[in-house]
Order: C-alpha cells, then structure tokens, then sequence
C-alpha cells in the first residue's frame, strides 16, 4: 500500500480510537518533514535557483492544493470549452497520471482523432479527450516540452495545464484553483497527515479560487474571509457541479429522470466517492448497493466478478464517466451500464467569463 493510500485510508476511513492515536503522531512527524521540503522547493524558485521557463503563449494553470476531487478536470472542462467557443486555439497539457505512455511527448489527441487509450494516456487526459472537440490533448513530465509541441504543430495560443497548481517549474499567465469546502473548514494538516498537498499560505499564488460544494451561504463568506486573508485580491467564485444526463457505453445520451425509482448498484473509484453517491439520490435513484475502489482504479476480471455479482436483482449499475472509459467490453455487454455526465456550473458565470477571456487577452 503506497503511502498517499494509507493516509487516504486513514483520513476518510473509520477507524477506532486507538487505531487512530498509533497511526496518526508517525503520519504527522512526517508531514513536518514534508512541510519544509514544499517551503524550500517554492523558495528555490521564488529566489531563481530553481528555473521556471516561460512559453511563447498564454498558459492557464487548473489545480488544487489537495489530494483528489476537487473538480479539476470538470474545470479543465469547462475551461477549454469556452475558449474555444471564443476562437482561441487551445491545447491541454496534463501529466497523465497513471498512464503507461512514457514517451517524451504522448499525443493522446489532435482535437479530431484519439490515439492513445485510456491505460497508456492515464483516464483523465482520455476523458478529455473524447469530450473536447478541436482541442489537442498531450501527457508528459516535461510539460514545456509538450507546451513547445502543442505551439508548433498545433499553432495553440493558450495552453491549459490540467492539474498545474504546484507545477511551478513551468511559468503561467493565469491560477486557477479548487478549493473543496470541505478542506479549508475541515483537516488543514499537511500529506501525509492530512490532505493538503501544500500549506495554505501557498493560496496567494492563485489568481482565481473556485470554492465548491458550499452547503451555505455563511460557509461561502467564513471560506472568503479565510481566503482573502491570505491572498487579498484574488478572484473568488463558489461552484458546484450539476449531473446533466446519463451516457451508454455507445455514447447514447439519456435523461435524469431515467433513474428516478430504479434500483441501482453504483461504483466508482475516484477520489469522494460519496459525492457520486449522493448525486444519484437526489435523482431520485434507489442505491442498493455501492462499490467504492481506489482512485484512479484499473478493474481487473476480480472485480468485474464481483460487480456482476451484486447487480443481481437491481434495474442498472451506474459509474462515472471517468470509470466508464477503462471498463472492458465484455463486462458491458453482460451488465447494462451508465454513466453520470457530471458539469461545473458557476454561480456568477458571466462574471467569470469576463474575468478570464480579459486576462487571456491581455498582451
């Protein structure tokens, strides 16, 4: 079990008390650790030891200062898809977690065709992919490499890093993070202790704050007010994200109200799972069972065993759409599947807009 496991396991588990007390002071003593290796590699940078390149083009950083779903690839999203609707040309540049292509530059898409699946270009980038019409999709560690690629065969003028937030090697015009509400209120301690994967202090690097699932309005001003005292002229905007139809394996779209008091096995394995859990309640969904896999989860024969097994006596078994790319053929010819089509909605969208195609246009 990797170490990023066992705190996640920890941490969103539940666990008794004595359990708790033994693992947690060892995780905490190393989060101190990790503490001054963040401090000291952002101060490399800042006093120019460390080289950040800049690229020839506007790059928009989408990320997140902690560990799992805080919606950055609906972000990404989101993100690509209205600047593209305002005619720039734009590239996504992600680090292709847990893909197997470890070329110098995977082309997981030039914007009309796909050519990497989704094990060799990792699930997200692959996702994008297949949603992101006229928009090029590249994995690499180097992302100023595939950044350079992207502008000359390409010819893109605003590059997106998915997941860029502390990959500060690489200059940006615009930050843009996620922030679950959930983590500025709730564990504020450092990985592997918590799941903060910088100090909050590291919020004035951002530019605009999404704040997401914000249950009140007093949380969204307590959550500001926390925010700005840090960094006092950011750009802050509460979010959420909205379920917008049910897909087939084929990419046959149908409606909400299609679950609406029908039985359902739902799984998935992404980070939150309970978000999804409770999406498909509030559609009206009766969850008669959930399978919960890690994030990022390759489904082997095992566990395509065990899913089958407990969708007997259920209407359908529904994922996410994440999960839905990996899942073998097989298995989807036998258990008729969906998966949720999840968006991020805005709650002062217009202004946002705004805010954004301005500093991209800026010179």
């Amino acid at each position: 079990m990797s170490l990023r496991s066992l705190s996640e396991r920890i941490i969103y588990g539940r666990h008794d008390k004595k359990y708790m007390e033994i693992m947690l002071f060892p995780l905490f003593l190393l989060s101190l650790l990790y503490r001054v290796i963040i401090r000291a590699r952002c101060w490399l940078y800042r006093k120019g030891i460390f080289k950040s390149k800049k690229l020839p083009c506007k790059v928009i950083s989408v990320g997140n200062i902690s560990l799992g779903g805080s919606g950055k690839t609906p972000a990404t999203h989101y993100i690509a898809r209205l600047l593209r609707k305002n005619n720039f040309k734009v590239a996504i540049l992600s680090r292709g977690y847990k893909g197997k292509e470890n070329s110098k530059i995977n082309l997981v898409s030039d914007g009309a065709q796909v050519f990497l699946n989704p094990r060799y270009s990792g699930d997200e980038p692959y996702m994008l992919a297949k949603k992101l019409k006229g928009v090029p999709v590249l994995t690499s560690k180097d992302r100023y490499q595939i950044g350079e690629y992207a502008i000359n065969y390409f010819n893109s003028s605003v590059l997106i890093l998915d997941d860029g937030f502390q990959h500060i090697r690489l200059k940006r015009d615009l930050d843009i993070l996620l922030i679950d509400s959930q983590t500025v209120s709730g564990n504020n301690y450092l990985f592997p202790r918590g799941i903060l994967r910088e100090p909050l202090e590291n919020l004035k690097r951002a530019d605009i704050i999404l704040i997401t699932r914000v249950k009140t309005p007093e949380e969204y001003s307590g959550l500001s007010n926390t925010i700005r005292g840090i960094r006092e002229d950011a750009e802050i905007f509460c979010v959420h994200f909205q379920a917008k139809y049910l897909i087939d394996p084929l990419g046959e779209k149908k409606g909400l109200d299609y679950l609406k008091g029908k039985r359902v096995l739902a799984f998935s394995g992404v980070a939150g799972p309970r978000h999804f859990m409770v999406s498909l309640e509030e559609l009206g969904a009766i969850v008669v069972e959930e399978l919960i896999f890690p994030d990022h989860h390759w489904y082997s024969s095992k566990d395509y065993k065990r899913i089958e097994d407990f969708s007997r006596d259920i209407d359908y078994v529904v994922t996410t759409e994440k999960d839905m790319v990996k899942l073998d053929g097989s298995f989807l010819n036998n258990v008729e599947t969906f998966a949720l089509s999840i968006e991020l909605c805005l709650d002062r969208e217009e202004e946002f807009k705004e805010f954004l195609l301005k500093r991209i246009s800026d010179s």
